[in-house]
Parts: structure tokens; sequence; C-alpha cells
């Protein structure tokens, strides 16, 4: 869905994820700090990743973006799965991996220029997520730009042996309060 599609901000640039780029998934995901952010328990190995990613080709319910910064340096990965055209929803995630760009803002507006393309472009009329109820950073972000908890899910996830509490969260269109100034889609 976004094979040629840039998204520039005012300090982060998301070009689509390529398959290059899973040796970099893979660190991040792997990382025990940056685990603890995720809703994920599986411990991610290259050769699997490459596969995923090549499965991943053409299929229009995603749209996944390596994050860099406006020079070039990859911080993460973020995008959108389970679009849904029919409904108009889509399901966003965002991995900050570079630890040195955490605490920076630049989570805020990665979702902020992700969300603009999705609500301009694509026509969603609303995105969701499922978040660690323990994620303070990630609360910072979604309120920033207008999310709503909508629900909580307990005990819905099995993380490195123990069942976790998640956030349902979710953001309207018309809801959606930009956290960026320039924006552009090339």
């Amino acid at each position: 869905m976004n094979k040629n599609i840039t998204i520039t901000g005012d300090h982060v640039r998301l070009r689509p994820l390529n398959q290059e780029d899973m040796i970099l998934k893979v660190k991040w995901y792997n990382d025990r700090s940056v685990r603890k952010t995720l809703v994920v328990d599986e411990v991610f190995q290259l050769e699997k990743t490459v596969q995923w990613f090549q499965r991943l080709s053409d299929n229009e319910t995603r749209a996944d973006f390596l994050v860099e910064t406006l020079d070039g340096m990859p911080m993460g990965i973020t995008g959108l799965i389970n679009i849904d055209t029919q409904n108009r929803t889509a399901e966003c995630y965002c991995v900050i991996g570079e630890k040195k760009y955490w605490g920076k803002g630049l989570g805020t507006e990665i979702h902020s220029v992700l969300f603009q393309w999705a609500f301009e472009v694509l026509d969603v009329f609303k995105i969701w997520a499922l978040i660690r109820t323990n994620n303070p950073a990630i609360f910072r972000v979604v309120e920033k730009l207008g999310f709503q908890i909508e629900g909580t899910l307990r005990k819905q996830a099995v993380v490195e042996g123990q069942r976790i509490d998640l956030h349902s969260i979710g953001l309207l269109a018309e809801e959606f309060l930009p956290a960026h100034v320039h924006f552009e889609v090339r």
C-alpha cells in the first residue's frame, strides 16, 4: 500500500520499510528495554522476519514504514495494520528502537504525521490500538493527539510469562490534534 510513499514531518521521515530494514527490526524488537513497551512475546529471528516481510509485499491491509531523522538516521518502525477500507478503520503501531531518540517528543510527531496521512490520504475514520497499561510514555503521546481510552482488556495478553492488561484506545478523525507543522507526502 505504501510502496513509493515517503511522509516527512518537522523532524522525522517515514519511508517504506524494505527487506534490508529487517536487521534493525530484529535488533530493536529483541532489545529488553524496547520490549517493555511492546505487546509481543516472541524472540525475533532474522530469517523468519525476512520471510514475514516477503509475505507482506502484496498485503493491502498494512502500511509499514521505517522512521528516520531528516538526515537519514534510522530510529524506529511505525505503520498501520488491519486497515479496513469498508469500515474506514486501522490499527496503529510504533516502535522507537534507538534509545537516544527516546524522550524527545519524536513519538508524538511520528504518530502525528502517520495519522494525518491516514486521515487525509487513506480516508480513515478511526485509528485504534491496544497498548500496555504500564507505559506512561505512550499515554503522553496518545493524549496529545486526541486519543480516548475506550476500555481496559483485563489480563488480555501473555508477555514474558505474565498476563497483562491492555488499554483499547481510539482516535476519530474529528478528534485528531496534529503535533507537527511541516507535512509532506511524496
